[in-house]
């Protein structure tokens, strides 16, 4: 199957006093229902990309999964607007609840407390890394430049050279993560002493989907909300925001933070 994270639309563009029909593209949205072990677990609104992989994010960052050997199988199925997983193993799954792509964020099952395990890893980034890491993200989002109204979310590494290990897109912030963690799973790549890339507001879910992958940065294009700060201070994450060409706010966590452009990574 071809993933489409577009799709074309015929509008009336007005401007300066005019009008003219026009032909352009948006984003699609789709609700697919999430099926694991055989009954319907959660039904997700988003960008139909990458569907397989947001199945297993989400299922690995709701603590429902820890590792990839647990997936039996997983398979697009319902004329695709579906996913099903299957585990080797029993597992009592919460009641079906619908997590939607607006603003006003999805839905866990996991609760948020105190108690989550603090980020513990030796990575340093550079003032200049934090610019250069976001410049790479914008020029990734082949979603975004193609339609608008789509969030990009991207996992990189500072070794050796910065780069980005996998990007993905969606019309909703959580389920950029949840893709992400899903590829990191099927890949088998680490996720752990990386830096999370992010073009949407930092909520407090999204601090603790980045917890659960034991990531010590996160850097965002825009604000954080008062919790998350609160959150990413009790769990050892750094949060950076409102990154710019030349200037970010670090909201926690600034001694990863260094001014030189040599100390990428502090081993002990």
């Amino acid at each position: 199957m071809t993933e489409i994270g577009t799709c074309s639309i015929v509008y009336t563009d007005y401007y300066d006093g005019k009008h003219r029909h026009a032909q352009g593209d948006i984003p699609v949205e789709e609700a697919i229902t999430l099926y694991l072990n055989g009954q319907a677990l959660v039904k997700l609104m988003c960008t139909p990309t990458r569907v397989e992989e947001l199945a297993l994010g989400f299922l690995f960052n709701e603590g429902l999964i820890e590792k990839a050997d647990e997936v039996a199988a997983v398979e697009r199925c319902g004329d695709n607007r579906a996913v099903d997983v299957w585990l080797n193993h029993d597992i009592e799954t919460p009641k079906l609840r619908t997590i939607t792509s607006g603003c006003s964020g999805g839905t866990t099952f996991e609760k948020m407390s105190g108690e989550q395990s603090r980020v513990e890893s030796d990575l340093r980034i550079t003032m200049q890394h934090v610019t250069r890491l976001m410049k790479k993200l914008s020029h990734a989002a082949i979603l975004y430049h193609r339609s608008g109204g789509v969030h990009a979310t991207a996992l990189a590494t500072l070794e050796k050279e910065i780069q980005l290990l996998c990007v993905a897109e969606d019309i909703g912030r959580h389920n950029t993560l949840d893709k992400v963690a899903g590829t990191c799973l099927r890949q088998g790549w680490l996720m752990r002493d990386r830096v999370l890339l992010t073009t949407g507001r930092v909520s407090s879910e999204m601090v603790n989907k980045v917890t659960h992958m034991n990531v010590p940065i996160i850097i965002s294009r825009t604000s954080p909300t008062s919790l998350s700060a609160q959150l990413a201070r009790m769990w050892g994450i750094t949060l950076i925001g409102y990154t710019r060409r030349h200037s970010f706010r670090a909201y926690t966590g600034e001694e990863r933070v260094a001014p030189a452009d040599n100390c990428a990574y502090v081993q002990q």
